[in-house]
């Protein structure tokens, strides 16, 4: 085995707060979110600038449909963040986190959920769609025309622009906490509140079960051509064939990376190659191609990894701790 480093190389920060997500946008500007609340935006240049956005934490951040991002916090307000470091409020609810945002690059559209409540903006129009219990999880089609909401007993299907309309309903018991589409618009799963993944063939409805996590999936990525869905919750990477009509209905999922006595917490798919990063329980980050099972480790910091992130170009990868370490590793 080669020599695990402490961090390969590039530029590494620690932080006063838990680091919540990371992300770049479109201009290949980065954020780390805290959970004090606040965003550190880094240009590519290196220069760091503080953001105080939230009084409270900061619960989810996403790349801005152009430049900048989108956070949301346990305040109940809605953010754009510019990579200048300016803050819009795009929304506020009273006595209700915002943890769940969705941004569909292609339709500039914007989703949140609150409560059981999900709102999709749209310019100035806003348009909102309740459901029976909390929403757990948001994600637009690839198009970004359609919005599926998770939450209690299913998925809601929501046409974007349609004020008034009936849900399509995809039923499975359980506590359905997060929900993303396959790249092709075909198969839509779900991470459920057990240790498993949930997913529907959208042309028939057909239920795909995917068991045997020793612990909740918690971050997945689908590969750049949209064939695979790597997940997190073992041991290794669990990547989930979705080729041909049945997708990975009957298959044996691929487990990549090297077994180590802890979990993985974190992955990030490369935009460009056929690769996916990995940040496990004991702070080890490491990268691996699907057509060469050699590993590379990026990082071994001890504190469980939080989330990793690619930039849109594939030159950097964006590594976050839960006791405030963060990265960017040239790739």
């Amino acid at each position: 085995m080669t020599a695990q480093p402490e961090l390969r190389d590039g530029r590494s920060w620690s932080f006063d707060a838990f680091v919540v997500a990371c992300a770049f946008d479109g201009s290949g500007a980065a954020a780390f979110a805290l959970g004090d609340g606040s965003l550190r935006l880094i240009d590519r240049a290196g220069a760091v600038n503080e953001v105080a956005a939230h009084d409270g934490a900061c619960l989810a951040l996403a790349p801005a449909p152009a430049d900048g991002f989108i956070s949301g916090g346990d305040d109940g307000r809605l953010l754009h963040v510019g990579a200048d470091a300016s803050v819009v409020e795009l929304a506020k609810t009273k006595g209700k986190w915002i943890e769940q945002i969705a941004v569909a690059p292609d339709t500039g559209l914007i989703a949140y959920g609150a409560g059981k409540e999900a709102t999709i903006l749209d310019g100035a129009t806003r348009t909102t769609f309740s459901h029976a219990s909390t929403v757990g999880g948001l994600s637009f089609d690839p198009k970004g025309r359609r919005l599926a909401v998770a939450h209690y007993d299913g998925v809601s299907l929501w046409w974007a622009k349609a004020s008034a309309q009936e849900a399509k309903r995809l039923k499975w018991k359980g506590s359905h906490l997060g929900v993303t589409w396959s790249d092709d618009g075909r198969f839509l799963v779900t991470t459920m509140q057990e240790n498993a993944l949930h997913g529907w063939r959208l042309d028939d409805a057909a239920d795909m079960r995917m068991t045997g996590y020793p612990a909740k999936v918690k971050s997945w990525a689908w590969d750049r051509r949209g064939k695979c869905l790597f997940t997190s919750g073992a041991p290794r990477v669990i990547a989930w064939p979705f080729t041909g009509r049945a997708g990975p209905m009957d298959k044996e999922p691929r487990e990549m990376g090297p077994q180590r006595d802890a979990l993985i917490t974190a992955v990030a798919a490369h935009p460009r190659i056929d690769a996916v990063a990995a940040g496990m329980s004991d702070g080890a980050v490491w990268v691996e191609r699907l057509d060469d099972p050699g590993t590379e480790y990026i990082a071994l910091k001890g504190a469980p990894i939080s989330a990793l992130a690619f930039s849109p170009d594939g030159t950097r990868l964006a590594i976050a701790a839960e006791n405030g370490f963060a990265a960017l590793v040239p790739f």
